[in-house]
This record gives structure tokens, sequence and C-alpha cells, in this order.
């Protein structure tokens, strides 16, 4: 099970924020947004994450290394559905760093109001032998300047 002990962060303390409105194609026959769809939502933050830190895409950003990240788990915690033709917002953070891999924390929101929290953890790996391999220091620091808060460190 992943740490969530630090996801009761409010909207304002994640940098990262991007607005999309909730599309017919995403929802389901109860006329809210189909649980997978959170999924992508999370991959919109993640990019975006990686957009404010100036990469772009975190494969390029993680191919400078000689390395690249995967994704090995992730966890959604739902508390209110998001509904057709609402804006929501989906904002990112890095919340925690281990030694080979990292969790980006997005959270969905409705105004300040939380409809869903994920956590992925992703795995930092060698391209070549394809076994996990330590994070880079330059990566961490520069995920702590930008972060209003400290990612843990575990």
């Amino acid at each position: 099970m992943l740490d969530r002990s630090n996801w009761d962060v409010p909207l304002d303390d994640f940098r990262v924020r991007e607005t999309v409105r909730v599309r017919f194609n995403e929802i389901d026959g109860q006329n809210i947004v189909f649980n997978g769809n959170y999924l992508i939502y999370a991959d919109i933050g993640v990019t975006e994450y990686f957009r404010a830190l100036g990469e772009g895409q975190p494969g390029p950003y993680f191919h400078q290394y000689g390395t690249d990240i995967r994704e090995t788990r992730c966890e959604i915690e739902y508390h209110s559905p998001a509904r057709l033709d609402e804006q929501i917002t989906i904002a990112a953070r890095v919340s925690r760093f281990e030694r080979t891999s990292f969790t980006v924390h997005c959270a969905i929101f409705r105004g300040i109001e939380r409809l869903t929290d994920i956590a992925i953890s992703y795995a930092h790996i060698d391209l070549d032998s394809g076994g996990a391999t330590a994070l880079p220091g330059s990566f961490i620091a520069e995920v702590r300047r930008f972060e209003k808060r400290t990612p843990l460190q575990a």
C-alpha cells in the first residue's frame, strides 16, 4: 500500500494545475466520470508536471542519463464524482522519493472540493539492463527547488 499520510494537501500547495472540462465520452451510464478515466487525468497531470519542470515529457528527461521510468503501482481514492461539462482541475506534485523510485500525487478538484487522490509510483530503470537504478541527484534537487512542499525522502 502506498503512503497516503501526505495526501491532505490543499489545491494551493500544488504548483502544477491543469483545468479540463469533462467530456461526454468520459462519463458512464450513471452520468459521472467513469472510474478508469481518472488515470487518464493523472497522466495529464504527470505530463504537465514534467512540462513545468521544463522537460516536456518524462522519457526525454531521463534518457539523458541512459535511464527511463516505469509505472509500478497506482492507487486511487475516490471522494466525489465529476460530472459532464464540469470544469475540473488536475493537480500534480512529487510527494515522495525512494532510492530508485518516486511517487507522483495527483489530485482532482472541482473548485476547492477534492474529488479524487491518485498516487503513482515510478521505478527508475537503466535502459541497458532494465534493472532499477538510483534516481539522479540532479532530478531530486530540481524537484525539491520546484515544489512548495518538500517531498518525503525514504
